[in-house]
């Protein structure tokens, strides 16, 4: 009887034990693949930082300035500019964003003024900025960052 005693609690002990073993083993699993996902994740949301920083950056110029006759997309040296105009007390300016040699600039002047491209202040490093005046009340903005690029269609409220 004492040994049956004794196996029965040597079997008992063998099954905790086997148990305890397959849930360790299997959460060392399961956090293992969950840091593999997470690494992931960081990697991509910072590869697409700059594209979506980009359109978000010009998605809020825009609508700050959304009003009537008060943004147009011009071309200047095979570049698109978008031109955001501004009435104040002192004349009418103009807020001009555009993508040169490798960066995102922008360039706030009296609409008189004259410019060049290299003037405007360097806001983020881009290798393309697309801009697209789609239709009188709709905008299209595409970000390009070596091999990847996202784009942004936006309505103006103001047409």
């Amino acid at each position: 009887m004492k040994k049956r005693e004794k196996s029965s609690w040597v079997i008992s002990y063998a099954c905790v034990l086997a148990i305890l073993c397959t849930f360790v083993i299997g959460s060392l699993v399961l956090i293992n693949i969950g840091v593999h996902v997470y690494k992931n994740i960081v990697e991509n949301n910072g590869e697409n930082f700059h594209l979506r920083a980009s359109l978000s950056y010009v998605a809020t110029k825009v609508r700050q300035c959304d009003q009537k006759d008060c943004i147009s997309v011009i071309e200047q040296e095979g570049i698109p500019i978008l031109v955001l105009k501004e009435n104040l007390k002192s004349g009418t300016y103009r807020t001009m964003i555009y993508c040169y040699e490798g960066k995102l600039r922008e360039l706030f002047q009296e609409e008189s003024m004259e410019y060049k491209l290299a003037d405007g202040l360097e806001v983020m490093e881009l290798n393309a900025f697309g801009i697209e005046q789609v239709s009188d009340d709709k905008l299209k903005f595409t970000s390009f960052d070596g091999e990847e690029s996202q784009s942004l269609t936006m309505f103006l409220r103001s047409m």
